[in-house]
């Protein structure tokens, strides 16, 4: 149940889909000035299955919508297991969605990823490590984006 609005919103992606790297690569150019070792960390995070769920800290702490009925929904805190994780893929075209991120301080980046036709989106929270790695640290599937 709790993996219906990430069903949701992927089945709102793929048509949006192409198997264009460029289109992959173009989609971490954002406004908000990030360091070049998390361009390389998301660039191979979005393009390795292995390595993503190395990056990941498990359980993953995030949140989900949960029904309350057809047209309502609450949200709920979630711990994302591994077992039940799916790869997220950067490859759809970049032009009909709108990527917003933020950097607070050196070590945790908020992204925020939404259709520039509707107020819902993912979001995303990456830390870089005690190691120096990043990893991804929150998930928050198909929210209102504000």
């Amino acid at each position: 149940m709790r993996l219906f609005p990430l069903f949701f919103l992927f089945a709102c992606i793929l048509p949006a889909c192409k198997n264009q790297p460029k289109e992959a690569e173009q989609v971490t150019q954002t406004n908000v000035q990030v360091p070049q070792d998390f361009l390389d960390f998301y660039e191979k995070f979005h393009r390795d299955s292995l390595y993503q769920v190395a990056h990941i800290n498990w359980p993953l702490q995030g949140d989900t919508d949960e029904r309350i009925d057809s047209t309502h929904f609450q949200k709920k805190n979630t711990a994302w297991q591994q077992a039940d994780w799916r790869m997220q893929k950067l490859d759809f075209n970049h032009n009909d969605y709108v990527f917003d991120r933020k950097m607070l301080g050196d070590i945790l980046i908020i992204e925020r990823i939404r259709p520039k036709t509707a107020n819902y989106g993912i979001e995303r929270r990456f830390a870089k490590q005690a190691d120096g790695e990043w990893a991804l640290i929150y998930y928050s599937d198909l929210q209102e984006i504000k």
